[in-house]
C-alpha cells in the first residue's frame, strides 16, 4: 500500500489533536515508518526491490525481499520499539499507543494490499493476498476506497464539530490520497517505459 498509509495518519491526529497536541507529522512518519526503513535497507543492499530501475517496473512484475522492515516478527518490535522512544520522548502514552496502531495497521494494510510478506524470511509461511503482484488493479481500486472513506471521515468529522477543513485542504487531500492511489493502476501491469515507449 502506498497513499493509504499516509490517510491513515488523519485518524489518530484527528482523535487526538485537542487533548494530546501533536503535530501531525509524528503520526505521518509512524505510518511510513516501515516504508522509510525499508528504503534505507534497500539502499545499503539489506533488502532487494526488482527491477532496481523505477520506469522498467510494473507492480505485477515486481519482487520483493523486506524480511526485515515488513515481515510480522519484525515488525511487531520495530512497533514496540517505536512506540517506546515516542513515549519517551513526548511522555504521552496515549500517543505511543497511537503510533504503534499505526505501524500495526501498516501491516495489516500490506497483507491486503500490497506485496508478498511472510512471518520471518522466504522459508516460513507466507501472509496475505499480495494484490500488488496477484490483481494490481484490483489492490489499488481497495486502496482509493480506504483513502476516500478516511478523507471523507476526517472532513466531515471537522464540519460537525463547527471547524471544517478549507476547500484548498478538502481538494488536497483527495487529490493526494485518493488520486494518489488511483493514479498507479497505468503501471499496474505495464512499465513506465513500455506505457510511454521511454528507453530510461
Amino acid at each position: 500500500m502506498l497513499t493509504g498509509h499516509y490517510a491513515t495518519a488523519l485518524i489518530p491526529y484527528e482523535l487526538t489533536r485537542k487533548e494530546q497536541r501533536v503535530g501531525f507529522w509524528l503520526f505521518l512518519l509512524a505510518a511510513q515508518f516501515l516504508d522509510v526503513l525499508m528504503l534505507l535497507l534497500i539502499s545499503v543492499n539489506i533488502e532487494s526491490f526488482n527491477p532496481p530501475n523505477f520506469f522498467e517496473a510494473s507492480f505485477s512484475t515486481i519482487t520483493t525481499n523486506m524480511f526485515v522492515s515488513h515481515d510480522l516478527i519484525p515488525v511487531i518490535g520495530w512497533a514496540v520499539l517505536f512506540g517506546l522512544v515516542v513515549w519517551g520522548i513526548t511522555k504521552k502514552p496515549v500517543v505511543a499507543l497511537w503510533c504503534v496502531g499505526l505501524i500495526v495497521f501498516h501491516e495489516l494494510c500490506d497483507f491486503i494490499v500490497g506485496f508478498e510478506h511472510f512471518v520471518f524470511g522466504t522459508d516460513t509461511a507466507p501472509i496475505g493476498f499480495a494484490l500488488y503482484s496477484n490483481a494490481p488493479v484490483a489492490g489499488m481500486l481497495l486502496e482509493a476506497v480506504m483513502c476516500l472513506a478516511i478523507v471523507l471521515w476526517f472532513t466531515r468529522k471537522r464540519a460537525n464539530e463547527g471547524n471544517p477543513v478549507s476547500m484548498m485542504v478538502k481538494v488536497g487531500l483527495y487529490v493526494i490520497l485518493v488520486g494518489g492511489a488511483l493514479s498507479t493502476i497505468p503501471v499496474a501491469t505495464q512499465s513506465l517505459n513500455s506505457l510511454f515507449g521511454l528507453s530510461i
